[in-house]
């Protein structure tokens, strides 16, 4: 598996980068926990993709969880198929600070600033 990488400007408002790959790990104890939380510490994401899982999700609530799965699940398609026109360009890094910064801060919070 690869991360999915930050071509669209929506990831880029929601995740801020790219979507990390996690480590594999056996069901029944805390290892899939600790993987989600190894991987996604310094990054932005709130979804991880776990080797042998697929997409787990961490919020602030349960909303925002089903939410990063959802965008997760739509932007994985979208990438996919988009690949199979040809490679895809990943955003540039000022360009997903900025559009993340813009969404999380001021986005639908009243008048532009």
């Amino acid at each position: 598996g690869e991360p999915i990488p930050c071509v669209l400007t929506a990831m880029a408002d929601e995740f801020g980068g790219e979507i990390p790959i996690g480590p594999f790990a056996r069901i029944g104890d805390d290892a899939i926990g600790e993987g989600v939380v190894q991987t996604l510490r310094g990054h932005r994401s709130p979804a991880v993709l776990m080797r042998g899982h697929g997409v787990f999700t961490i919020g602030p609530n349960a909303t925002a969880a089903v939410k990063a799965a959802v965008m997760c699940e739509d932007i994985a398609r979208t990438v996919h198929l988009a690949r199979q026109l040809g490679p895809v360009s990943p955003l540039a890094p000022d360009d997903i600070d900025a559009l993340y910064t813009r969404y999380q801060h001021d986005y639908g919070q009243g008048e532009s600033r």
